[in-house]
């Protein structure tokens, strides 16, 4: 959780003409639909609680199927279990596809939750912004475009706690299982994010995507 990943993910998909599947702007937009699973998926979020396999396997085959103009995806918030590894393998598998690097941002907790707690968005742009880390041109508005900055209903320090304990919980035997198949990179989450980035890019670049 907050460990940069939307912001690494935005990076990557306009040098590298990549499609960025974040889930967890999927479920926000369906949350925020006036539907018997839209107040379902809410309360899941607004409780810092995972989304049923099940319903992440249809969400993914969804966009996958729409999808076209992009030279890959860049999956942001799943697998998030083993069980999602295994259904994503499935689902990828049987349109001739495989996942070829995953890359685990490395973040303390106690900065991480700096990071969460202090994260506003634009609804326009989609730009992510901290209010511990960045300037701003006008107060609560965003400097590309101007909209009033949103902050996520579940970022609070009592649900970024619940978060981290879950994922330490579901999330840790995902990365001990993609390390054992050595695909695997582990980048510092520290210093800026276009220090990040650069170390990121390094891997993708040295693998010739």
């Amino acid at each position: 959780p907050a460990a940069g990943k939307g912001t690494q993910a935005e990076m990557l998909e306009k040098d590298y003409n990549l499609y960025h599947l974040s889930t967890g702007d999927v479920l926000r937009e369906i949350a925020a639909s006036n539907t018997n699973l839209g107040k379902e998926i809410k309360e899941l979020i607004d409780n810092g609680n995972f989304i049923s396999d099940e319903l992440m396997l249809k969400i993914l085959k969804e966009k996958i199927n729409s999808l076209d103009n992009n030279n890959g995806i860049i999956f942001d918030g799943v697998p998030r279990t083993l069980n999602q590894v295994e259904m994503l393998n499935k689902l990828l598998s049987s349109i001739n596809e495989k996942i070829d690097y995953v890359i685990y941002l490395d973040v303390e907790k106690e900065e991480a939750m700096k990071r969460s707690t202090g994260r506003i968005t634009c609804p326009n742009c989609k730009s992510i912004y901290n209010i511990y880390f960045d300037s701003f041109n006008e107060e609560n508005k965003c400097n590309k475009c101007g909209s009033v900055l949103e902050k996520r209903e579940d970022d609070t320090e009592e649900k970024f706690n619940h978060r981290f304990e879950t994922y330490i919980k579901n999330t840790k035997p995902v990365i001990d299982y993609y390390s054992s198949l050595g695909n695997l990179s582990i980048v510092k989450s520290i210093g800026s994010k276009y220090e990040v980035y650069e170390n990121i890019k390094s891997i993708i670049e040295g693998n010739n995507l």
